[in-house]
């Protein structure tokens, strides 16, 4: 189920890109029920010239068939990840079932979230409402009108606790800006720091994220387990330590560890889940170096200052 929004709430807007009038028609027609605007185009071609039209962040989401005349989704894909202006932008690409080195091209390329053919609306409202919901706290990170970078100069070590998710986008924006890449240090920031508070301290496995989302209740269930008495005193601490050529941002949480190596790297079999993609994003493309320890409670993230 899709969010409803308020009306001073950005009113989301998707750009759908298929050839086929027919697949095309079809996807609109699944968010009619919805609050998103759509737009559309039936090209790779045209649909870089709409993009570019407009401001980056006019779009909150793409929809890509991988297979299109005149610029295929793939190539559109990698132009759009190599502009900075456009590169935060969840692209979701359409492919077939036995496309596998399709989706590893585009995995390669930057595209994180798939449709298998055909899918249901379902699928379709999932993965999109998962997109977005990305990209909206992505963009609440990093809009900002100026850069502590130069704060880093007076930063020896800094220790940080907090507890909720508002407190982890405040701490990881605060901290991106202390760095030269603010926007690409303060997405995996707060994804690891998500990590910490849903799957470490609050015990939300893999599965049951997955099936909260289908149901939209992931962040009631948050805020009813965050209320628990055994759940009530963790926290979750924050260690930065500023060396001469680079920046440890060490995050541990008070649960008892995950298998965290079948994430490091974006899974073919994952490609088609409603989340699972912050940890592979950190480590891909926010960090210089992502080592875990103490079983999966305790992640250090190393950014290179020169």
């Amino acid at each position: 189920m899709l969010p409803t929004q308020t009306a001073n709430q950005k009113r989301h807007r998707l750009l759908l890109v298929d050839d086929d009038p027919t697949n095309l028609a079809l996807m609109c027609a699944y968010f009619d029920s919805t609050n998103y605007e759509i737009v559309t185009a039936t090209d790779g071609v045209m649909a870089k010239q709409i993009i570019l039209d407009h401001p980056y962040d006019y779009f909150s989401a793409y929809v890509f068939d991988y297979r299109m005349p005149f610029k295929d989704g793939i190539t559109l894909l990698i132009e759009l990840k190599n502009d900075i202006h456009y590169r935060l932008v969840p692209a979701i690409l359409q492919t077939s079932a036995d496309s596998h080195e399709d989706i590893q091209r585009g995995i390669q390329a930057g595209a994180f979230y798939y449709l298998l053919k055909p899918f249901s609306k379902a699928h379709l409202l999932s993965i999109v409402d998962a997109a977005v919901k990305g990209f909206s706290n992505h963009l609440e990170i990093t809009r900002q009108a100026v850069s502590l970078s130069e704060a880093l100069n007076l930063l020896q070590d800094a220790h940080f606790t907090f507890k909720t998710i508002d407190q982890a986008k405040h701490l990881s924006n605060i901290l991106a800006f202390l760095t030269r890449d603010p926007q690409k240090i303060g997405i995996g920031l707060f994804e690891l720091m998500l990590n910490a508070i849903e799957h470490g301290n609050l015990g939300i496995g893999y599965e049951e994220k997955t099936k909260l989302i289908e149901n939209d209740q992931w962040q009631a269930e948050i805020a009813r387990r965050a209320s628990l008495p055994e759940n009530k005193k963790k926290f979750v601490n924050v260690e930065v330590e500023h060396h001469t050529n680079h920046l440890d941002i060490t995050i541990e949480d008070m649960g008892k560890g995950f298998d965290y190596q079948p994430f490091m790297d974006f899974s073919i079999d994952r490609a088609m889940d409603n989340h699972g993609r912050g940890i592979m994003m950190a480590n891909k493309l926010s960090f210089d170096r992502l080592e875990f320890s103490k079983n999966g409670s305790r992640v250090t993230c190393t950014v290179q200052l020169n």
